[in-house]
């Protein structure tokens, strides 16, 4: 988006990302473990991403939430995944594999925005 140019929707922007965060964490911690619900918090989380890639461009999306922290963020919430599916007996395997889909949906979202936006020459910035 041209600097200056719809200052409505970058104003909504700033004000609706945070609330849209705050949503995704009090679903993932309000609700009960066991029924996906860190998937669909990390798709929460993940439509804040694109609410502010979209708003503000790729560069500062890629400047919010690096590639770097996308990756790691993805590579533990995989491995949590992973390490509570193979522990059923620890008393909190279920709240850590719901905690790792939270972190690998998140990273995997940022990943592919930025591919996404990195693509598309029309999501570009500096071609509007």
């Amino acid at each position: 988006m041209k600097l200056g140019a719809h200052v409505i929707v970058a104003a909504a922007a700033r004000f609706f990302a945070p609330l849209i965060a705050l949503f995704a964490l009090a679903l993932l911690s309000g609700a009960a473990a066991g029924g996906g619900v860190g998937f669909v918090a990390g798709l929460a989380f993940g439509l804040m991403l694109l609410l502010h890639a979209l708003t503000f461009g790729a560069a500062a999306a890629r400047a919010a939430y690096p590639t770097p922290l996308a990756r790691l963020t993805l590579a533990l919430g995989v491995v949590a995944t992973g390490a509570s599916a193979g522990l059923p007996g620890f008393a909190y395997a279920s709240q850590a594999m719901e905690a790792g889909a939270f972190a690998a949906t998140i990273g995997a979202s940022a990943l592919v925005l930025q591919v996404l936006f990195g693509r598309a020459p029309t999501l570009r910035d500096g071609e509007l």
